[in-house]
């Protein structure tokens, strides 16, 4: 039987290093729980380096204080690429799998994130692959860079969009195509970069551009006609 050892909230006090030998149990009310204040790898604080540099060592609450920070962002990318009705079984072997492959992650190279993220795609492709609904590439016909470059500073476009209710935004959402939606949400939901979401989403920095200049486009268009 599983058993859930969580019991600090995440960046609070981490004890002395645990190692991960026992399966961890993971709420589901994790995966509904509010998203993450919007960070990017800049702005990373010094307890969430010090938790990051904890898990790469083995320790069990250190792993579990990161997993609980980002299981939001981890079951929204299962929910775009596993699809939503795996949603819920592919987040929860996707942790599994993070704690299984721990010793992997490397602080030096990047965010616990970026890596933890990449993790879950794998998983959500492997899981397709196994009932052969492998899905179509991310990249398309015509979606390559455009050339627009925005700029990686939160801009009055960034904020309104984080203003906008929540139930609005998701009808809004609903409409773009499933590329867009999930870069539109990694970027403006739970605050990655540029860089995190081509790593996730195996893209070039310039694809990432385009579909966050259309995706905004296309919300923008969406959400008027909704006021209309």
């Amino acid at each position: 039987m599983r058993r859930n050892i969580l019991s600090s909230r995440p960046y609070g006090p981490v004890p002395a290093a645990q190692p991960a030998t026992d399966p961890m149990f993971f709420p589901l009310h994790w995966m509904s729980a509010p998203a993450s204040p919007a960070y990017s790898a800049e702005r990373r604080t010094g307890i969430e380096t010090s938790l990051e540099q904890r898990a790469g060592g083995g320790d069990r609450r250190a792993l579990e204080a990161l997993l609980r920070e980002h299981a939001r962002a981890i079951h929204d990318v299962c929910r775009f690429v596993a699809g939503r009705d795996d949603a819920r079984d592919a987040t929860q072997e996707a942790l599994e799998k993070i704690v299984t492959v721990i010793e992997k992650f490397d602080p030096e190279r990047g965010s616990f994130r970026t890596w933890a993220l990449t993790v879950t795609r794998n998983v959500c492709r492997d899981r397709l692959r196994r009932r052969g609904l492998e899905r179509r590439t991310f990249v398309a016909d015509g979606d390559e860079a455009t050339g627009w470059v925005p700029s990686e500073a939160p801009g009055p476009e960034r904020v309104a969009l984080a203003r906008i209710e929540s139930q609005r935004l998701a009808e809004a959402l609903e409409t773009l195509p499933e590329k867009m939606r999930l870069a539109v949400v990694l970027y403006h939901v739970h605050g990655s970069t540029y860089e995190e979401i081509a790593t996730t989403l195996e893209v070039p920095i310039g694809t990432v551009m385009t579909w966050l200049h259309r995706g905004r486009k296309r919300l923008r268009a969406a959400l008027q006609e909704a006021d209309a």
